[in-house]
């Protein structure tokens, strides 16, 4: 069975690419390409990007690329339902794709090949010390106020229309696995599902795609890994003195327990920082949780589900 590695980047259609860049530099990505039609951003990772701004007249989401494991996953993938032949990909690190349309009729990219790029300094995890157990001796934390440097691309969360056809073709096509499901009722549909990839006996994300009912199919968000607490908190601090103004955070989320911030970019996407995840593995259980205000945070800014699903690009 064909098995992804990691997602790997995201597309999205904006017309001032100077203004993503001033907004994602200060979110804390990187330049790593310019062409006339093309920004590419990356990350400290291996990566050579992970976000692709491309020059156009009305902004809207062009794709989500994930990574293969193997060249042989590549060659299995064009025998996916709708999917194309394999094709060079035009980009920095070059590597190959298969292209395929999920039931939202959203481009989905598979890719394998492309080159690695040496990774960029980062600053060392900070040690803590918690009340119990005491890791620091005579050393001072002295975090900088900087934009909170992105490791990679953690995941993307997107507003379906039909929940069950989605649900069927992430899981059944691309392999991925159930983390949670939230519900209305017991025994009920999910009207939201958390779905991390098949890594084995590996640990991954506790979600790489998430899936909600919505009255129409779009992408609410996608989410950037960062260092540790501090490099979130520094880095909403410093989106803040750039004028940026947050949609949400920071906090901690239930499902995953990921601390976030949320920010709209300058066409009004919604990008998220999370640091502090949750990590699941093939045979870890899949739960359960009722749909409620509730099943959004542990603790932050007040938010409710309608106000923060309904504020989508």
């Amino acid at each position: 069975m064909m098995r992804i590695k990691d997602i790997n980047h995201v597309v999205y259609r904006h017309r001032d690419l100077d203004a993503v860049e001033r907004f994602l530099t200060d979110f804390g990505l990187v330049v790593a390409h310019w062409t006339d039609e093309r920004l590419y951003m990356r990350g400290t990772g291996p990566a050579p990007y992970v976000y692709v701004a491309e020059r156009a007249d009305t902004p809207s989401f062009g794709a989500i690329a994930f990574a293969l494991e193997s060249a042989e996953d590549l060659l299995a993938a064009q025998f996916l339902p709708g999917a194309s032949e394999i094709a060079p990909l035009a980009a920095p690190g070059g590597g190959n794709c298969v292209v395929l349309t999920d039931p939202a009729g959203r481009r989905v990219e598979l890719v394998h090949g492309i080159e690695p790029v040496e990774t960029l300094p980062m600053r060392p995890a900070l040690t803590l010390n918690t009340a119990d157990m005491k890791r620091r001796f005579g050393d001072v934390q002295r975090a900088p106020r900087a934009p909170a440097q992105v490791l990679r691309l953690g995941h993307v969360a997107l507003g379906v229309t039909d929940l069950p056809r989605c649900l069927r073709w992430y899981t059944e096509v691309l392999g991925l696995l159930p983390s949670d499901f939230v519900v209305e009722e017991q025994a009920s549909p999910p009207v939201a599902a958390f779905l991390r990839l098949d890594r084995g006996e590996a640990w991954t994300d506790h979600h790489t795609v998430a899936l909600f009912q919505a009255p129409e199919d779009h992408v609410h968000h996608a989410s950037f890994e960062v260092q540790d607490l501090d490099a979130q908190f520094h880095g909403h601090a410093w989106m803040a003195s750039r004028g940026w103004a947050p949609m949400w955070g920071v906090g901690r989320h239930i499902l995953g327990s990921q601390i976030f911030d949320y920010w709209r970019d300058p066409s009004g996407n919604i990008v998220e920082h999370f640091t502090d995840g949750d990590l699941y593995k093939r045979d870890s259980p899949l739960g359960y949780t009722p749909a409620s205000d509730d099943s959004l945070y542990q603790w932050g800014p007040p938010m409710t589900v309608e106000r923060f699903l309904g504020g989508a690009c």
